[in-house]
Protein backbone atom coordinates (compact mmCIF):
# COMPACT_ATOMS: atom_id res chain seq x y z
CA UNK A 1 0.00 0.00 0.00
CA UNK A 2 1.09 3.73 -0.85
CA UNK A 3 0.69 6.42 2.06
CA UNK A 4 0.24 9.64 0.87
CA UNK A 5 1.04 12.94 3.05
CA UNK A 6 0.08 16.11 1.45
CA UNK A 7 0.96 19.30 2.64
CA UNK A 8 -0.97 22.07 2.61
CA UNK A 9 -0.78 25.60 3.96
CA UNK A 10 -3.45 25.35 6.93
CA UNK A 11 -3.75 21.64 7.19
CA UNK A 12 -1.82 18.13 5.99
CA UNK A 13 -3.90 15.03 4.61
CA UNK A 14 -2.39 11.71 5.11
CA UNK A 15 -4.75 9.10 3.69
CA UNK A 16 -7.23 11.45 3.13
CA UNK A 17 -6.99 11.92 7.12
CA UNK A 18 -7.13 15.90 7.93
CA UNK A 19 -4.35 16.51 10.79
CA UNK A 20 -4.33 20.32 12.28
CA UNK A 21 -0.81 21.47 11.14
CA UNK A 22 0.07 23.08 7.52
CA UNK A 23 3.22 24.54 5.73
CA UNK A 24 2.59 27.15 7.30
CA UNK A 25 2.89 25.77 10.96
CA UNK A 26 5.90 23.30 9.79
CA UNK A 27 7.98 26.59 8.88
CA UNK A 28 7.86 28.37 11.93
CA UNK A 29 7.95 25.59 14.55
CA UNK A 30 9.16 23.02 12.11
CA UNK A 31 10.62 20.85 14.86
CA UNK A 32 8.04 20.91 17.14
CA UNK A 33 4.92 20.55 14.32
CA UNK A 34 6.98 17.75 12.84
CA UNK A 35 7.64 15.48 15.77
CA UNK A 36 3.85 16.24 16.63
CA UNK A 37 3.14 15.04 12.69
CA UNK A 38 4.77 11.54 12.46
CA UNK A 39 3.86 10.82 16.10
CA UNK A 40 0.47 10.62 14.49
CA UNK A 41 1.32 9.23 11.18
CA UNK A 42 4.74 6.48 11.56
CA UNK A 43 3.03 3.84 13.51
CA UNK A 44 0.07 3.46 10.46
CA UNK A 45 2.85 3.99 7.85
CA UNK A 46 4.54 0.02 8.44
CA UNK A 47 6.40 -1.23 5.49
CA UNK A 48 4.13 0.96 3.03
CA UNK A 49 5.53 2.99 0.24
CA UNK A 50 5.14 7.11 1.62
CA UNK A 51 4.46 9.47 -1.28
CA UNK A 52 4.90 13.22 0.21
CA UNK A 53 3.27 16.23 -1.75
CA UNK A 54 2.58 19.70 -1.39
CA UNK A 55 5.13 22.90 -1.95
CA UNK A 56 7.65 24.62 -0.18
CA UNK A 57 9.88 23.89 2.09
CA UNK A 58 7.78 22.01 4.50
CA UNK A 59 7.43 19.22 2.02
CA UNK A 60 11.53 18.75 2.37
CA UNK A 61 11.56 19.37 6.01
CA UNK A 62 9.18 16.73 6.26
CA UNK A 63 9.91 14.38 3.82
CA UNK A 64 13.60 14.13 5.59
CA UNK A 65 12.59 13.58 9.36
CA UNK A 66 10.09 10.88 7.79
CA UNK A 67 12.74 9.14 6.46
CA UNK A 68 15.28 9.06 9.61
CA UNK A 69 12.45 7.82 11.53
CA UNK A 70 11.09 5.47 9.05
CA UNK A 71 14.80 4.67 7.72
CA UNK A 72 14.09 4.81 4.51
CA UNK A 73 13.39 6.86 1.48
CA UNK A 74 10.16 8.57 0.53
CA UNK A 75 8.76 9.51 -2.63
CA UNK A 76 8.22 13.05 -3.25
CA UNK A 77 5.15 14.67 -5.87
Amino acid sequence: MTHHICIQDEYITFDGEAIPFGKNDIEKENTKVINEVLDMVVHKIGNGAVIVCGTGDAKIMLGRKLEDRLKRSVGYE
